[in-house]
Order: structure tokens, then sequence, then C-alpha cells
């Protein structure tokens, strides 16, 4: 399809998502906390009341399969596991904002 372009959202990390997770903690990460939202749940499941401290990505990077699942346990690289509802909820309307902005028009080209 001669002339077809892909522009590439990754939502979470949109500035001004990004800027509100990183307002409410500084140490959310992947499968932290800022991807557990109401409705991505599982029922029954009880999240740890903990923070897990950031990994080290530089030596997470040098690691062989089995040795990188070892080290990231569970898979959070770090942050709480989870946060109140009304954090999602800012959360997941600032992402949605953003979002429509840029479906609206203000992609640049």
């Amino acid at each position: 399809h001669p002339g077809t372009q892909v522009k590439f959202h990754n939502w979470w990390n949109a500035p001004q998502v990004l800027a509100r997770v990183q307002a409410t903690d500084p140490n959310a990460s992947h499968a932290s906390w800022m991807e557990n939202f109401p409705w991505t749940r599982l029922d029954g499941v009880q999240m740890p009341d903990e923070e897990k401290a950031a990994i080290d990505l530089n030596y997470m990077r040098l690691l062989d399969p089995k040795a990188l699942r070892e080290y990231l346990g569970e898979g959070n690289f770090g942050g709480r596991f989870q946060r109140p509802d009304a954090d999602m909820h800012a959360i997941w309307d600032v992402a949605v904002s953003e979002t429509r902005a840029l479906l609206e028009g203000g992609w640049a080209r």
C-alpha cells in the first residue's frame, strides 16, 4: 500500500500520562500499579502490599532468559503492585484526553 504510514503511540509513556504517573509515584514501572487498572484485575487475586525497588536495567540487559526470569520474579520492574482506584482513574483520564487530542489532529505529520 504505497503511501501508507503508521503512527505508534504508547499511551503509558506519553508526556502528560508519564508526568501524572511520576507525580503519583516516581518508582512506577512495568508490571507495577500503573498497569493495574480496576478493569484489568483478576477476581480473587490479592496483590502484595509493598513497594518493589526499581530493577537495574543495565544489569537486566546482560542476563540470559533464565537468569532474567529469576531476577525479575513476578515481572514488576519497580513500584507498588496496586494503588487506589482513584489514582488509576486519574491516570486513565489523562491518557484518554492526551490520546484523543493526538487522534483529532494534534499528531505532527
